[in-house]
């Protein structure tokens, strides 16, 4: 169970870092005027993936504090 929590936030955290990277370039060539829609919508998936990573990392640290727990159990 603990494994499988641990998996799913380190493939959530994978996920979002490549959301984040493909909203960074996104943002980068957006240069042009006629790209600030095009901007704006990269800056909100940007944040999207922000938070997407802090809750998986969140779950991470819950996974983390079980595994302890249950360590401080079994001693």
């Amino acid at each position: 169970m603990i494994g499988k929590m641990t998996d799913s936030a380190l493939q959530g955290i994978q996920r979002s870092t490549q959301g984040m990277a493909r909203s960074a370039a996104e943002i980068a060539r957006a240069s042009k005027p006629g790209d600030q829609t095009n901007m704006t919508r990269a800056m909100v998936e940007l944040k999207q993936h922000e938070h997407a990573a802090k809750a998986n990392i969140k779950t991470l640290q819950a996974a983390d504090t079980l595994l302890g727990s249950l360590l401080d159990v079994k001693a």
